[in-house]
């Protein structure tokens, strides 16, 4: 535990801890409040479109974008496709807990501590691994959706296999897992030092 969180949970805050928990308390409390919608949003948009998928119309586009005939997409495919599709939300329901409990322990006043980076490394590995069953989910689905079609395997495996946003994705949680790095280093050296003063 850092000092300041040993300060933060006897009362003892310092002035300007207290001051920068003042400023960020009401950002804290719109990323934990955006974390819960995103991941309510998440939940009404695969029930939505998994009650309101047109199977002709479904096959027809996706038919299209493959540039093969895809006309006798069953139900229980489409069905295969979103029970995957919980398990990436599933994913991304860690990620917005994780982000619940860091925002949790900055509104706690534990900013710069070992626990608030074990917090903000947990949500960048936490949102590698979101992306990464998003990749898997997208390559499964379609191999699901044209397992009864004429599908060229080169067409199938290079159907988007890794977008470009992808990318920025894994470039910004490995920034976070980064920072986090740093922040744990940063306190756990404070944490030497007052024990030294």
């Amino acid at each position: 535990m850092s000092v300041m969180a040993a300060s933060a949970e006897f009362g003892d805050v310092p002035a300007a801890q207290t001051a920068l928990r003042r400023r960020i308390a009401w950002v804290c409390r719109a990323i934990r409040l955006a974390a819960v919608l995103w991941v309510a949003w998440l939940v009404v948009e695969m029930a939505w479109s998994w009650w309101d998928t047109d199977r002709a119309r479904y096959a027809d586009g996706l038919g299209r974008a493959l540039g093969a005939d895809l006309t006798g997409l069953s139900q229980a495919q489409i069905d295969g496709m979103f029970v995957m599709n919980a398990g990436v939300l599933a994913c991304d329901a860690v990620v917005a807990y994780f982000l619940w409990r860091l925002f949790g322990t900055y509104l706690l006043g534990r900013i710069f501590t070992v626990d608030a980076a074990v917090w903000m490394h947990r949500v960048g590995l936490a949102g590698l691994v979101a992306m990464a069953s998003g990749v898997v989910f997208r390559k499964l689905a379609l191999l699901i959706l044209t397992r009864h079609a004429e599908v060229p395997a080169a067409t199938l495996w290079s159907f988007q296999a890794v977008l470009p946003s992808d990318l920025l994705w894994i470039i910004f949680c490995l920034f976070v897992v980064a920072v986090a790095q740093i922040f744990k280093a940063a306190a756990e050296l404070a944490d030497d030092h007052a024990k030294i003063v």
